[in-house]
């Protein structure tokens, strides 16, 4: 899912309206330069400045009630505000309270958001969130990064270093980069409403039957079990997402045909925001299974686990380190990696181990959006001589390094 760019000619408008012009700004002593700093270090001093104007801002009472009632108004997950709309919205926007409240031109804090990614504004662990009721006990905390010990600014605007594994005690407020689409209908799910709206290519093209007494054929998810949730308590709920990964044309190289998550349309979608779920999510259409057979003879589809910190449905990260991940995993298994329907000697139809030789993985990792955490390959159980019961395909990830394991069944 792309991030929804914020509403850049609203702050203009603002701007503009303001008539003022640039003054030096007392949050500069952040950064003795940016133009010297790596590009993420850039970005990261300039978060900490919003968040320093935000928790100064925050020792005003009336601004704390202000910014406390669209936070409880906010109809996104976990009450989330979009940062930059926040700061543009309505005949008094929160910009000018913000300039005001730190001693400084509407237009030095609005060209400061005007050139920063597109932010989201929450309380990200939920007893702060139903705990906090406007009171001056509270922490503006940001990181560029998910796991990277967050910076925070109490609203004297006093600094301090939180832990990147637990949350303190008083309540956080946190302004981090987007993961929500806020040009989305709250609660709705993306994509088209097809049954193989994220098919590849041809694929994509034949997979719209597979239905049977108002069920569709295919392989199924039923229950998932994982070590950790892969996100840092900042970023709130983790995003798990799961790409289907085949041979891409008749390269040695793989290609995604298709993405479950909570940001999918039905029948794809499904959230997992703890370390178990249970229920019956679609992963592949017998349609799609079938016209990928026909397009590649012999050749299997890998499942493959992420936590996704940016872009829905696309895998961020550097080649290298995916290429490690699936090399680690091919070669204790013997590269029985992959999967694809079968049958057994019952005749049932059931979801078995083979050899999937696509290896390679080419993406655009930038410095921002390269957050994603693989959380690793499934392989079936009998391959790796790993069992849980009522389980059975293991994920695996770097160093081959069991981090879940799930039950797959065909439907």
């Amino acid at each position: 899912m792309s991030r929804t760019p914020w509403p850049a000619l609203a702050l203009l408008a603002v701007l503009a309206a303001c008539g003022e012009r640039p003054a030096p700004t007392a949050t500069d002593d952040l950064a003795p330069s940016l133009a010297r700093t790596a590009p993420a270090a850039r970005e990261q001093l300039r978060l900490e400045r919003l968040a320093l104007r935000l928790a100064r801002a925050l020792h005003d009472p009336a601004f704390r009630s202000r910014l406390r009632g669209d936070l409880e108004r906010s109809p996104f997950a976990e009450r989330k505000l979009q940062f930059q709309r926040f700061l543009t919205a309505g005949e008094r926007p929160a910009l000018t309270e913000v300039a005001r409240l730190n001693d400084e031109s509407a237009e030095a804090v609005g060209a400061d958001a005007l050139g920063a990614i597109p932010l989201e504004l929450y309380l990200p662990v939920p007893a702060h969130r139903s705990r906090w009721a406007g009171e001056p006990d509270l922490l503006v905390a940001t990181a560029i990064r998910d796991g990277q010990p967050p910076v925070a600014f109490d609203t004297r605007g006093r600094r301090q270093v939180l832990s990147a594994a637990v949350p303190p005690d008083t309540p956080v407020l946190a302004l981090v980069p987007a993961e929500t689409d806020f040009d989305r209908a709250p609660g709705a799910v993306g994509g088209a409403g097809s049954v193989c709206a994220y098919g590849a290519g041809a694929i994509g093209a034949q997979c719209s039957g597979g239905v049977t007494g108002g069920t569709i054929s295919g392989l199924y998810m039923t229950a998932s079990h994982l070590n950790g949730t892969f996100e840092g308590w900042l970023k709130g709920s983790p995003e798990i997402e799961v790409l289907v990964l085949g041979q891409k044309g008749a390269t040695d190289s793989l290609t995604k045909y298709q993405c479950i998550g909570e940001r999918v349309a039905a029948p794809y979608s499904f959230n997992q925001d703890a370390k178990e779920w249970s229920g019956a999510v679609l992963m592949f259409s017998q349609a799609q299974l079938d016209a990928y057979k026909a397009q590649h003879a012999g050749q299997a589809v890998r499942l493959f686990f992420m936590e996704d910190d940016d872009t829905s449905c696309e895998l961020r990260n550097s080649n290298a380190s995916i290429a490690k991940l699936i090399g680690d995993v091919d070669a204790a298994t013997r590269g029985l990696s992959g999967g694809r329907d079968s049958t057994s000697t019952l005749l049932q139809r059931i979801w078995k181990f083979l050899a999937a030789g696509q290896k390679l993985w080419a993406v655009v990792a930038s410095f921002i959006n390269s957050n994603d955490d693989m959380i690793g390959n499934a392989v079936e159980d009998v391959t790796v001589g790993e069992n849980h019961p009522g389980y059975n395909w293991i994920i695996r990830g770097e160093n081959n390094v069991t981090n879940g394991w799930i039950k797959l069944e065909m439907r």
